[in-house]
């Protein structure tokens, strides 16, 4: 797949090239080409695959899997397109909705209309597990943060030697 050309990769005509100098060329990491933002970590993409291939060819996670560089790209590159089909697929479904934020259920009918029903299911029940996980992680946070409110709120707080309100009940005796 051909990728876009950003306006830096671009030949300047001859009579601007003269006019100014060339700028500096910028810091790898601050000058990030659209097509490197849309890329999907490479290190994720290598985990997901060799754990996969790993697994199906019945070595378990310890088995040894070697991919080729071209074929890692071509997985990874594969994933972004399907994440940009999918998404705009949910897109699609939240504006027949007539709303704007874009829910699971939105990324689940999406799958289903694409002719992926066999991911629905999976998928439902891993986000219900990610759903329980993170309500069991809320209420112990929020246990945690009521037991630190009443820790505060016995303990006798000091009183200060010049506190003003102190200094006006004197005044009132």
């Amino acid at each position: 797949m051909a990728r876009k050309r950003t306006k830096e990769a671009e030949p300047q005509p001859a009579a601007a090239a003269q006019e100014e100098p060339a700028p500096a060329p910028a810091a790898p990491a601050a000058a990030m080409t659209e097509a490197e933002v849309e890329e999907l970590p490479k290190a994720i993409v290598r985990r997901l695959v060799k754990d996969k291939l790993a697994h199906i060819a019945g070595g378990g996670e310890g088995a040894e899997v070697i991919v080729n560089k071209d074929a890692m790209a071509a997985f990874a590159e594969s994933a972004r397109i399907f994440i940009h089909y999918l998404s705009a697929t949910a897109n699609d479904m939240c504006k027949e909705s007539k709303r704007q934020t874009i829910n699971a259920d939105d990324v689940l009918n999406a799958l289903d209309e694409m002719d992926f029903p066999e991911f629905v299911e999976p998928l439902r029940t891993s986000l219900q597990e990610f759903r329980n996980k993170n309500a069991d992680r809320r209420s112990e946070a929020n246990k945690k943060q009521k037991e630190k409110r009443r820790k505060l709120n016995e303990e006798p707080h000091p009183q200060n030697e010049n506190d003003p309100v102190d200094d006006a009940k004197e005044d009132d005796d």
